[in-house]
C-alpha cells in the first residue's frame, strides 16, 4: 500500500479480495457518465417496481389507497434499510452492486407472480405483499450508496457535490418510470411481463457495470443465465398467468385479459358463464336477469315512453338488451371506461348471444370513457339514465357515488326523466346501501327516491334507488311517493315482453324492503368528491363478513 493506506491503482481495496473464481479488476478506471447512467437506469426499474406492487395489491385485494399507500411505506422503509445495508457492502462496491442487481431482477421480476400465486393459494397473501415490498426496497436502497462508493473507489470523490448529481439523476429516472409505466408498459406489455422487462433492465445493468469495470468473474455468465431465465418468462407471462387464474376460479376460464384499467376474465361451465373484473364477479348468466331487469324495468316503467336512454357502466351490453325491449327508445349511449370490456361484449359468442347482440343494434352508441367526465361534457339530455357500475371499493369509484355526479346525471335528464342506481347489496352493506340513498337525495333535492331491493342468487340481496321527479305540491318535501309519484311509479309505461323474471308484480315488490331488511339506525350523510364517505363505508361493512 501507498502512504496513507490507500491501495495501488488496479488492486482491490483492503478487506475486498475476490471471491474464488473471481478475476481481480483489469484496472479500467470507473467514469461519472456511466455511474449516472446506471442511476438513471435503476432509478427507472426502482419507481416501477413500487409502481407495480402497487397496482398489484390494488387489483388483488380490491382497495387501491390502502395498496398504494402500503406499498410505498413499506418500499420507503425497505430503501432506508437498504442505505445502512450498504456500508457494509462499500468495501467491494463495484461487485456489491452487480450482486444486488441481479438479485434484486430475480425477485422483482417474479413479484407479479408471487403475489398473484400467494392470492389463489394461500391466506397469508398480505404478509407476502409486506415481506415482497420490503426486499425489494432494500435492494432499491443499497444501489445508489454503491454507485457513490463505486466513483469514490476509482478517485471521483467530490462528497456532497458528487452525491447530489447522483441523486439528481436518480430523481430524473423516477420522474420517466411515473410517466412510462401508466402510458406505455401497463397498456401494452401489462402488469407480469412489465415485471420482468424492469427485471431484464437491473440485469444489464449490471452486465453493463461489469464491463465498464473490466471485472472477469462468474457473475458474468450468472448475469447472463439471468438474462435467459427472465426473456423466458417475459414470453411465457401469459401461459403463467393463465395457470395461476385456473386455481382462481371454479370455472375454466374461457377468456383471459389484462386490461390498461383491470383484470378481465370470463369463465363457462354448462349454461354458467360469468364474467370478472379484477376477481370481483360482475354477472352470472343463471340469474343476471334479477339484477338486470330490476334496475332497467323499474325506471323505464316509470317514465312515459321512454325514447332517449343513457347507460353508465354496463360494458357487457346486458342492461342495453332489456332497454331495447322498449318500442318507444330511439337512442341508446352506453358510457363505458373499459373498451375491453366492450369490445368482448360484441365479439365473444358466450356474452354476445346472452345479450342478444345488443351492441349491434343501430340505435346503441358506445362511447369509452369515464362516465363522471361525459355527464360534465356531453349536451345530450335523456329520458333515464340507468348507473351500472361496480361497487364503491375505492377513491376512484367513489366520485360516481357522488352528490356532485347525481346533480350532474339529474341536470341531464329531460321533463318527466328519471335515473337509477345500483346502490350495493342491500343486505351484506346496508350501511352503503342507504348511504347511496342520501347521497342521490342530497344531489337531486326536490325529487323522489325509492329503494329497491331483488334477492339475486349469485351476491345475495341486492340494492338499487330511483330518483323519480317529485309530484305535484311536493316540493322540497320530496321523499316519499304522493299520489301521483305512486301512480307514476312502475305505472307510466307497460312493462314490455319477454322478461325472464320479473312480472308488473314482482317489480312492484322491489319497493317494499322484507320485514328483516337491515334499515339505516341513522341518517346516513351524503358521499361527495371532497369527502367520499361511500368507499369508507362500504369497507367498513364488507369487514363484518369473512368473505
Amino acid at each position: 500500500p501507498l502512504p496513507g493506506g490507500e491501495p495501488p491503482s488496479g488492486e482491490p481495496p483492503t478487506g475486498a479480495a475476490p471471491l474464488p473464481g473471481d478475476a481481480p479488476p483489469s484496472g479500467r478506471s470507473m467514469d461519472k457518465p456511466t455511474v449516472f447512467a446506471a442511476a438513471l437506469l435503476v432509478a427507472v426499474g426502482g419507481i416501477i417496481y413500487e409502481l407495480i406492487l402497487g397496482t398489484a395489491a390494488s387489483y388483488l385485494f380490491g382497495d387501491s389507497v390502502v395498496a398504494f399507500s402500503v406499498a410505498t411505506g413499506l418500499t420507503l422503509f425497505g430503501m432506508g434499510i437498504g442505505s445502512l445495508l450498504a456500508t457494509r457492502l462499500a468495501t467491494n462496491p463495484g461487485l456489491n452492486f452487480v450482486r444486488n442487481e441481479v438479485a434484486l431482477a430475480l425477485l422483482g421480476g417474479s413479484s407479479v407472480l408471487i403475489l398473484y400465486a400467494a392470492f389463489s393459494m394461500t391466506q397469508v397473501y398480505w404478509l407476502v405483499f409486506v415481506l415482497l415490498s420490503l426486499a425489494i426496497g432494500v435492494g432499491i436502497g443499497v444501489e445508489i450508496p454503491l454507485l457513490v462508493a463505486l466513483l469514490k473507489e476509482h478517485g471521483r470523490d467530490e462528497s456532497v457535490g458528487l452525491l447530489s448529481k447522483v441523486l439528481a439523476v436518480d430523481y430524473f429516472g423516477a420522474l420517466a418510470a411515473s410517466l412510462l409505466f401508466p402510458f406505455v408498459m401497463l397498456p401494452y406489455l401489462g402488469l407480469m411481463r412489465t415485471a420482468y422487462a424492469v427485471a431484464l433492465l437491473n440485469v444489464l445493468v449490471a452486465v453493463f457495470m461489469l464491463r465498464r469495470m473490466g471485472r472477469r468473474t462468474r457473475w458474468t455468465w450468472f448475469s447472463w443465465v439471468t438474462v435467459v431465465f427472465l426473456v423466458v418468462c417475459f414470453a411465457a407471462s401469459s401461459a403463467i398467468e393463465g395457470a395461476i387464474n385456473t386455481r382462481l376460479y371454479q370455472d375454466p376460464v374461457v377468456h383471459y385479459e389484462s386490461t390498461s384499467y383491470q383484470k378481465l376474465v370470463l369463465t363457462s361451465f354448462g349454461d354458467d358463464v360469468r364474467l370478472y373484473l379484477s376477481d370481483q364477479l360482475q354477472f352470472s348468466s343463471v340469474d343476471e336477469a334479477r339484477y338486470h331487469e330490476t334496475l332497467a324495468h323499474a325506471a323505464l316503467t316509470s317514465v312515459a315512453a321512454p325514447a332517449s336512454v343513457a347507460i353508465l357502466g354496463g360494458g357487457d351490453g346486458l342492461l342495453a338488451r332489456e332497454v331495447l325491449r322498449y318500442p318507444s327508445v330511439q337512442e341508446v349511449t352506453v358510457v363505458d371506461l373499459d373498451p375491453a370490456v366492450t369490445e368482448l361484449a360484441r365479439t365473444d359468442r358466450l356474452v354476445s348471444e346472452l345479450n342478444e347482440h345488443s351492441f349491434d343494434d343501430p340505435r346503441v352508441t358506445v362511447v369509452n370513457g369515464d362516465g363522471f367526465r361525459f355527464m360534465d361534457t356531453t349536451d345530450q339530455t335523456f329520458d333515464a339514465v340507468l348507473i351500472d357500475l361496480v361497487d364503491p371499493s375505492n377513491e376512484r369509484i367513489a366520485k360516481l357515488y357522488s352528490t356532485e355526479f347525481y346533480a350532474m346525471v339529474a341536470n341531464h335528464l329531460r321533463p318527466g326523466g328519471v335515473y337509477a342506481t345500483q346502490a350495493t347489496s342491500s343486505y351484506f352493506t346496508p350501511n352503503a346501501y342507504w348511504q347511496v340513498a342520501a347521497t342521490v337525495r342530497a344531489g337531486s333535492p326536490g325529487r323522489t327516491v325509492v329503494p329497491l331491493s331483488v334477492n339475486v342468487p349469485s351476491f345475495g340481496e341486492w340494492g338499487f334507488v330511483l330518483s323519480l321527479p317529485a309530484a305535484p305540491g311536493q316540493g322540497e318535501a320530496a321523499g316519499s311517493l304522493g299520489p301521483d309519484g305512486g301512480a307514476r311509479l312502475f305505472g307510466a309505461t307497460p312493462l314490455p315482453e319477454g322478461l325472464r323474471f320479473h312480472t308488473l308484480d314482482s317489480l312492484r315488490a322491489t319497493a317494499t324492503l322484507a320485514g328483516d331488511h337491515p334499515g339505516p339506525e341513522v341518517e346516513m350523510k351524503p358521499s361527495t368528491l371532497l369527502s367520499p364517505l361511500i368507499y369508507r363505508t362500504y369497507q367498513q361493512d364488507m369487514s363484518r363478513w369473512r368473505y
